[in-house]
Order: structure tokens, then sequence, then C-alpha cells
């Protein structure tokens, strides 16, 4: 299992047109076969700070979900929207431990 975020930054005033291209992408993601769980989170102490939550059955899903028309959308769309460079994290995981 693949556990991945990435937080951006978005530009002034550009916060509303990231929030309607996540709204577009949620949905498709979250219906491809290796979703796990896909979100998109807007801070509440700082509000042009957002971040995509994700986790996959593997690096390879997350792989192929880049290569999806709603990915490239995204990716298209993401450098006029947020100040300087995307933040990506990523973990992998057997999957969460029995009690804890």
């Amino acid at each position: 299992m693949l556990v991945f975020s990435v937080t951006l930054t978005a530009k002034p005033d550009a916060g509303p047109a990231l929030i309607e291209l996540a709204a577009m992408l949620v949905p498709l993601s979250r219906a491809e076969p290796g979703c796990i769980r896909y979100d998109f989170l807007q801070s509440p102490h700082t509000p042009n700070k957002f971040v995509f939550f994700e986790v996959w059955k593997s690096r390879a899903d997350l792989d192929e979900h880049y290569q999806t028309p709603h990915f490239k959308t995204l990716a298209a769309q993401l450098p006029a929207l947020i100040e300087g460079e995307p933040e990506p994290v990523s973990y992998e995981t057997e999957g969460p431990i029995p009690g804890f």
C-alpha cells in the first residue's frame, strides 16, 4: 500500500479555481481500481494551503493514475494556480497494524 500526499500553496485569488479543479479530479480518481482513498483538503488556518491525501494499493496504481486524462488536466492547469513547487511525501506500508 502507498500513502501519498502533496501540499500546494495557491496563488492569491486562485483558491476557488484550484477547488473547482479538484472537484473534477476527486470523484474520477476515487473510481480508479487501485485507489483506496483520495481527498482534497484546505487548511483551516492558512486558506491558501491545500493537500491531496491519497492511499493507493501500490505505487504502480499511482503511476497509472498519472496517465489518466483527469490527472493530465490537473497537471496542465496546476502551474498557473500555485506558488512554488508541490511538496510530495509518500510512504510504503503493509497496511494498518491491528490495535495500533
